[in-house]
């Protein structure tokens, strides 16, 4: 397989060109369908899958073989590369259940533009976006009974590229697999549109500048685990990271961006350092917010100018966005050994409004001036 050299990096050549995408769909015996969830209000968040995947394959330079199949678990060799290098990459995204009947997605151009950065980053084949477009609304055609109904829940979708190529080593893998799951969900938090305790790490990172901050792969929420464990036992729903240098900006939040309303002046960390996933819901929420003529800052905050804008209340609000949250008001922050509490633990103004208008948009509840819906059927 041909390799470029650029940049002292070896790269492999785009193949958004190669594939003509022609599905195949295997049937499935009725016998084996999954009985549908009885109530939406137990949905939980990725806990269940639909009866399909899509499945398509990378060898020899090109993708082939495209094909929705039930879905069953993956044969990988032992020695796989994805094992043992996690060269893995994978997006989050939501088809919503509309009013009148239909199924919509949010802005999935940027997600198709986020997954083939990650790719480029992790030495991995792009994937036509429009392919990738397509694979994710035929699936979801055939799967539009699994897509709940009720404001909050969303038919959660999770494309994934893994490296198979068998072999140990640390290098590039030669063989691809893309594939797409569906998992009908409630909301990511429990409590839904409330606040949320959010833990502050003062001694692990999340990233440094250089490395892979702000791509979407699997290592990256690895590394979390330990120290998200460490804040449910002070009763947080997530981490708040710092920067690896001085461990004293604000960065994100495990599974969002976050921002802060200081002085009626909305900040939140500049994606410049490399550091911060560039989220899609992220920068819905900053266009928005610049619509309704609020002041909107990409800069880093340290923590202590955060933590004593809170006490002193010059911080009104704090609020994290992201795919599988929305928007999630922040009610406290954990750190050194204290909760500082926001805003009396209410939600703000700014958060609801945001929150109400991102949510009519994706629900279709309002019109979409910003051409940001894509109809499914």
């Amino acid at each position: 397989m041909k390799k470029i050299l650029q940049k002292g990096l070896l790269f492999y050549p785009t193949t958004l060109e190669v594939l003509n995408m022609k599905i195949s769909y295997k049937n499935i015996p009725e016998s084996e369908l999954k009985p549908k969830y009885e109530s939406e209000d137990d949905l939980g968040f990725g806990k269940i899958f639909t009866d399909r995947m899509f499945v398509m394959e990378y060898k020899n330079g090109v993708w082939e073989n495209p094909v929705i199949r039930k879905y069953s678990p993956i044969d990988l060799d032992p020695s796989a590369i994805v094992l043992h290098y996690a060269q893995e990459i994978f997006e989050g995204q939501k088809a919503f259940s509309t009013p009148d009947g239909h199924i919509n997605l949010f802005r999935p151009d940027r997600n198709a533009q986020r997954f083939n950065s990650s790719a480029r980053r992790m030495m991995m084949p792009e994937i036509d976006p429009e392919n990738y477009l397509f694979a994710l609304k035929e699936l979801i055609k055939l799967e539009k009974d699994w897509a709940p109904k009720s404001l909050g829940t969303s038919l959660y979708i999770r494309p994934t590229m893994i490296g198979t190529e068998p072999g140990l080593g640390v290098r590039p893998s030669t063989d691809y697999l893309f594939y797409v799951i569906l998992s009908p969900s409630g909301p990511y938090f429990p409590e839904g549109f409330q606040c949320v305790k959010i833990f502050v790490s003062e001694f692990y990172i999340r990233a440094a500048s250089g490395g892979t901050g702000n791509v979407k792969t699997g290592g990256n929420y690895a590394a979390s685990l330990l120290v998200g464990s460490e804040a449910e036992q002070y009763g947080c729903s997530q981490v708040l990271w710092l920067d690896a240098i001085q461990k004293e900006y604000v960065e994100e939040v495990g599974a969002s961006n976050i921002f802060f309303v200081f002085d009626d002046v909305i900040y939140t960390a500049p994606l410049s350092s490399g550091t911060i996933l560039p989220g899609v819901t992220r920068d819905s929420t900053i266009q928005l917010a610049k619509d309704k003529g609020l002041n909107v800052e990409e800069e880093a905050l340290s923590i202590k100018n955060v933590i004593k804008g809170i006490h002193n209340g010059k911080i009104s609000e704090v609020f994290m966005s992201g795919t599988a949250a929305s928007i999630a008001p922040v009610g406290s922050l954990y750190y050194q050994n204290k909760e500082h509490i926001i805003n009396n633990f209410e939600i703000g103004d700014i958060s609801r409004e945001l929150y109400n208008q991102l949510t009519d948009i994706q629900y279709g509840r309002v019109e979409d001036p910003y051409d940001w819906i894509v109809k499914v059927i």
